[in-house]
């Protein structure tokens, strides 16, 4: 549909009579030639009339042409289109916007500020907006945060909030939040529809569109960082599961779709991706170190990296890293007394302040403790094992009788030893998984408490029991062997070769066939199973089928069990227990992380403020927790008001959102579905697309180069026309005799 922005110049086609009056005043020359024979004269000239005739009409029809386009190009017409109720000037518009949050979103790059040239762009975009539009924005965060949900015609009220908001400290994914802006438009009716994505270029975002994809294209760096979610107590939002899968046919053909993916061309930035802490299980005067993951998107770069415990330098190093990869930076770890010690790695300042700090926590024991879950004579011979003539040792023992025995804090043992403990409560049961399931190694020693049908509500266990078997007087001598000699279960234990250790059991506990997640330790004769072990999460379950007691047998008594236990307790130190960290999410449960907290605890954020602790429900329980953790830092607890804050954990921002691996102008298509999305890289050229939108598309320019290229072409007419050509008296020759002789045609 056409219109124009200066009608009043359409006045100017009448200039395109003049060439029509002019060519109608145009007379023919009459060439007079003194002969008497005239009929071959009067033969040229009607040819020649002919073709004057025709030249002027062309040049006519050039010159009104030229005449008629630049009135047009001063009228400016606008190509668009449009409905006849905007063309009318009825027509009011929905506009829904999706605003990308991360703290990616807070690079910085000499003056220019991604996050400030998002928020003019996202403050432009309301202003152009007339009196009767309506706007609701949506903020893409680790999940979806609808900042106006439905449509208002408050303008100054958006506005107002887009002014007061600041980047957040979560990574992005734009699905979910392009879902809700999709289904705050369905109530639109007959309004015209728009749908805006701010974003700062980032390719990450982008992907959670196509989630299959996603995570077959990931780097080193975030694998490592991924695994690390699937492993603490913490892991973000995962959108994959909570929003629907992307159909670009959700989009209708009644929405335009524009995207601005704003920042710089090639951005610079590096961080500390993830860390490793060896010992996990830090004893006094231990050597340790820590091996951190280094990441950078970017041109080859020298990084200067630090440690920092108690807010004293420990280290530093210089690290090299080449264009868009990472290195690993290992540092030794200064001796440390009992205790837990606030700790930092810190990077060189680049273009992204918040992920240039990774906070950690260094928890270092006096000994390994160690639970043992049974009464004392059930309990008598592990203890004198773990505890041999009463000794200091490295090891901190602790004996709880089955009826007194609580979930509280059983994050702080190295290995939990159950000995004719069961039948235990649920909340017990569900405890010691959670335990495994962290890193925690859970032994079980059978006993006479415990009947195969108690054993069945445990869902971690590496065989399901059968039965009992009950040798009598016939005492079975079982030969007992390692199945694996290289097990991460006997590094450092000393077994000669062909030496077999025996025992001679009356009892024995009788499996169902291990799982495949479940392996044989221990072998007895005929291949017996003696120690099963599982796997679950970052710990085990080893699980025996003699009990700890000499009723069973004589396991207890036998020169194996004593490096046995201490050997299970020392590949016990060896899995993770207290999660040095945790990442920014949402319902963080604090007995995850804590244990259980005394009623009166106050829990304080890294800037010292008090932070509000709400019921969360995990499994069967309600307990307390964190329903939004996205400020980064060192979080304190303490018992009482007044009293010294003590270290509780750390957290840390999600270091995929590090990655500043940019998109390509043609990818937002192909990744989104949408051909027809109307893709820019600032906010001058969104505004430009959104104006050849709703106003059309100015062909002023277009019309003044083919205003250009006609006035050429009729130059070039004129001057063909304007040429001289022969007289009749050079074309026509008269002999002697009075004969005419030529081609009067030429």
């Amino acid at each position: 549909m056409w219109s124009f922005l200066n009608p009043l110049f359409l006045s100017a086609l009448a200039a395109a009579m003049i060439p029509l009056v002019l060519h109608l005043w145009q007379r023919q020359r009459i060439v007079t030639v003194p002969f008497s024979t005239v009929r071959f004269l009067k033969l040229a000239q009607k040819r020649s009339s002919n073709r004057m005739r025709l030249e002027n009409i062309l040049l006519w029809l050039l010159r009104t042409l030229i005449l008629l386009l630049l009135a047009l190009a001063f009228a400016m017409p606008i190509l668009r289109i449009t409905s006849l109720r905007q063309l009318v000037g009825a027509s009011r518009r929905d506009v829904a916007i999706v605003w990308d949050v991360s703290y990616s979103m807070d690079y910085v790059s000499g003056q220019k500020k991604v996050w400030a040239a998002s928020r003019d762009t996202v403050i432009a975009l309301i202003e152009g907006l007339r009196h009767g539009d309506r706007v609701c924005l949506f903020l893409a965060n680790d999940d979806v945060t609808p900042l106006i949900e439905q449509p208002t015609t408050d303008l100054e009220m958006a506005l107002s909030q887009v002014r007061a908001l600041e980047a957040g400290t979560t990574a992005s994914q734009l699905r979910p939040a392009v879902l809700a802006a999709l289904s705050a438009l369905k109530e639109s009716g007959k309004r015209e529809k728009e749908l805006f994505i701010i974003t700062d270029g980032q390719k990450l975002p982008w992907t959670s569109f196509n989630p299959m994809p996603d995570r077959m294209d990931r780097t080193n760096r975030t694998d490592r960082t991924d695994a690390t979610n699937a492993a603490t107590a913490v892991a973000p939002a995962t959108v994959e599961a909570s929003a629907p899968p992307w159909d670009a046919k959700l989009v209708g053909t009644d929405i335009s779709v524009f995207a601005v993916l704003l920042g710089v061309s090639a951005p610079d930035n590096s961080a500390p991706l993830d860390l490793d802490i060896q010992p996990t299980l830090l004893m006094r005067d231990t050597p340790g170190q820590i091996s951190v993951d280094l990441g950078h998107t970017g041109p080859e770069q020298t990084l200067t990296v630090s440690l920092t415990v108690d807010e004293q330098a420990a280290s530093q190093r210089s690290v090299t890293l080449g264009k868009d990869s990472g290195a690993p930076c290992v540092f030794a770890l200064p001796p440390l007394t009992p205790g837990t010690h606030q700790a930092r790695i810190e990077t060189s300042p680049d273009g992204i302040a918040l992920d240039n700090v990774f906070y950690f926590l260094l928890r270092v024991h006096e000994k390994l403790p160690v639970l043992c879950v049974g009464t004392e004579p059930d309990a008598f011979f592990l203890l004198r094992a773990l505890n041999p003539g009463g000794a200091t040792t490295a090891m901190n023992v602790q004996q709880v009788d089955p009826q007194a025995f609580t979930v509280d804090r059983l994050s702080d043992y190295a290995c939990v030893f159950l000995c004719n403990a069961l039948p235990l409560a649920g909340q017990a049961m569900i405890a010691l998984e959670q335990y495994a399931q962290r890193g925690g190694v859970v032994v079980i020693f059978p006993g006479d408490r415990a009947a195969p049908a108690d054993y069945a509500n445990w869902t971690c266990l590496p065989a399901m029991p059968k039965a009992v078997t009950d040798f009598g007087a016939d005492t079975q001598r079982r030969a007992l062997r390692l199945v694996k000699r290289g097990d991460a279960l006997f590094q450092g234990m000393n077994v000669p070769p062909g030496t077999y250790p025996s025992v001679a059991a009356t009892r024995e506990l009788q499996w169902t066939k291990p799982g495949a997640e479940s392996d044989v330790v221990i072998a007895a004769d005929n291949d017996v199973p003696f120690l099963l072990r599982r796997k679950v999460g970052k710990g085990c379950v080893l699980f025996f089928s003699v009990s700890a007691d000499r009723r069973w047998s004589n396991l207890p008594l036998s020169p194996f069990f004593l490096p046995l236990v201490h050997q299970i307790v020392r590949y016990s130190a060896g899995q993770e227990q207290s999660h040095p960290f945790v990442w920014t999410g949402r319902n963080l449960a604090l007995a995850d992380i804590m244990g259980a907290l005394p009623p009166d605890t106050e829990l304080l954020d890294p800037t010292g403020r008090p932070v509000p602790l709400r019921p969360l429900k995990t499994g069967q329980d309600n307990s307390l927790g964190i329903e939004t953790c996205t400020q980064p830092g060192l979080y304190t607890s303490r018992s009482a008001a007044g009293s010294q804050p003590t270290p509780a954990f750390a957290v840390n921002v999600m270091r995929s959102e590090s990655d500043l691996t940019r998109l390509g102008h043609a990818d937002v298509p192909t990744l989104t579905g949408l051909t027809a999305i109307r893709v820019a890289e600032s906010k001058d050229d969104l505004m430009q697309l959104v104006k050849e939108l709703r106003i059309g598309r100015p062909l002023a320019e277009p019309l003044l180069w083919l205003v250009f290229l006609l006035s050429i072409a009729e130059l070039f007419v004129a001057n063909r026309a304007g040429r001289k050509t022969r007289t009749l008296t050079e074309q026509l020759k008269i002999d002697m005799t009075g004969h005419v002789k030529g081609n009067a045609a030429d």
